[in-house]
């Protein structure tokens, strides 16, 4: 099995910079250096939740889907704050006009809980999304689209969220390069279908 590539980035990054966006449009990124690019974003899974034949079920749908894949992908995985004050506020409420004392004492756990998850610097999620690019040709587009959707299915195989993303998506991802609010992204070249299963979705989904 090929090892995974991983770039995590240290300094601030532009979108320019890190995929020369030429122009977006109907739901494909163009480069200035000739390339068209297909972003799919994926869904996570938590294993922890998952008996041991669920994961290796899983894990076998997946490596299946996968195996006739030709193309290297990359994937970028984003970490982006949450913002929890709106729930915390809400159970506050709830526990103010609540006159249940079982209902009460949960919301009031419930409530540390988010405390504590915010003050270690854990209110983050995940966004997961896969790169497929080609050199731009007459038929490269209609290739990629069909790439990405063929990619999609795969995951939708093992029932996992995943979507082909649009023009505003694209848009949307690419800004985040210039948001420093976003500043935890890691890129990985997967190199097998075998390093897309063990590092991306049984690895690294939470």
């Amino acid at each position: 099995m090929k090892k995974v590539k991983k770039q995590k980035n240290d300094k601030k990054l532009t979108s320019n910079q890190y995929i020369n966006v030429a122009d977006i449009k109907n739901n494909i990124l163009y480069t200035k250096d000739n390339y068209v690019i297909a972003f799919i974003k994926v869904g996570t899974v938590s294993t922890s939740t998952m008996s041991k034949t669920d994961i290796n079920i899983l894990t076998k749908t997946l490596s299946s889907e996968f195996a006739s894949v030709k193309n290297n992908l990359r994937m970028l995985k984003i970490s982006k704050p949450v913002d929890i004050s709106k729930l915390t506020t809400s159970y506050r409420e709830m526990y103010r006009n609540s006159n249940d004392l079982k209902q009460k004492e949960l919301l009031r756990e419930a409530t540390m809980f988010l405390h504590k998850y915010s003050t270690n610097g854990n209110e983050l999620e995940n966004e997961y999304y896969f790169i497929v690019r080609e050199k731009l040709t007459n038929n490269s587009v209609l290739e990629l689209e069909k790439i990405a959707t063929s990619i999609s299915r795969k995951f939708q195989a093992g029932k996992i969220q995943a979507n082909v993303c649009n023009t505003e998506e694209i848009a949307r991802l690419c800004n985040l390069f210039t948001n420093t609010s976003y500043g935890n992204i890691e890129a990985m070249e997967l190199e097998d279908s075998i390093s897309i299963i063990n590092d991306v979705i049984i690895g690294g989904a939470y």
